[in-house]
């Protein structure tokens, strides 16, 4: 059996974790408080374990330093959040982006010809923006909370996406909301008009809450949603299969993102 790490902050989502039996006894999820970066990435080392799944935001730029290699994504997004154990030292990966495609994909969304919106910055909007464009989205909006912000969020996209990276106060926000058929929402603070949710809309919210305002809104009018619980299964799902060759399924791990 693999020894997996998993360092997250979250207790609720720890608590899941822990609880966590693989019907194939292919690995076992080792819980470890996020702490020094230093201390639990050595353990990883001395302790044989297969790698590390780093879902606590706030350790994901420090595995990225301390591992021996990284990947394109983890490179370009500059954390990691996944640790994977090979011969020649840790290798670090950021799944996120490809997370959100593959929930999608798992719900018959197509992206081809989509316009999409992501409301906020930073890594995780980095990821998805990259993922997204790599899928063949043909518009892509970011709005965030400085232009600064959008901009480094959207570098070395693909170029038969079309990219506009702005402030959500712009005036030209309001018309590339009206058209879009995806919103991705990073950012909890950000908000989406009521008069432009409907089903023709698909709705990825990875506030902390399971049905948040904006989710439950959409839902009301016929829209598809997905939470970020949905989003962390296919994660979880990706890294593990990363680290243990494949064989790994997404949907124990999505009963278990959805038990509470």
């Amino acid at each position: 059996m693999h020894l997996v790490a998993v360092v997250c902050s979250d207790p609720s989502l720890s608590h899941l974790l822990r609880s966590f039996r693989d019907d194939e006894v292919r690995f076992h999820l080792h819980v470890v408080p996020p702490g020094r970066a230093a201390k639990w990435v050595e353990a990883l080392r001395t302790l044989d374990f297969a790698g590390a799944l780093v879902l606590d935001a706030d350790a994901q730029s420090d595995a990225l330093r301390l591992a021996d290699r990284s990947s394109l994504d983890a490179s370009d997004v500059e954390a990691a959040d996944t640790l994977i154990a090979t011969q020649a030292g840790l290798v670090a990966e950021y799944h996120l982006g490809r997370a959100l495609s593959q929930a999608l994909r798992s719900r018959l969304w197509d992206p081809r010809d989509a316009r999409a919106v992501v409301l906020g910055g930073g890594v995780e909007a980095r990821a998805v923006a990259r993922e997204l464009a790599s899928v063949g989205v043909v518009h892509l909006t970011l709005l965030a909370g400085s232009r600064p912000d959008a901009e480094r969020a959207v570098p070395r996209l693909a170029a038969s996406t079309d990219v506009v990276a702005t402030v959500a106060h712009d005036p030209v926000a309001s018309r590339l909301l009206e058209q879009a058929d995806l919103v991705v929402r990073i950012d909890p603070n950000a908000t989406f008009p009521s008069a432009l949710l409907g089903p023709h809309l698909t709705v990825v919210d990875l506030a902390p809450e399971g049905v948040s305002a904006l989710r439950g809104r959409a839902m009301s009018v016929g829209a598809l949603t997905l939470n970020r619980r949905d989003v962390e299964a296919h994660r979880l799902h990706l890294a593990l299969g990363h680290m243990l060759g494949g064989g790994v399924r997404v949907e124990p791990l999505m009963q278990l993102m959805h038990m509470e």
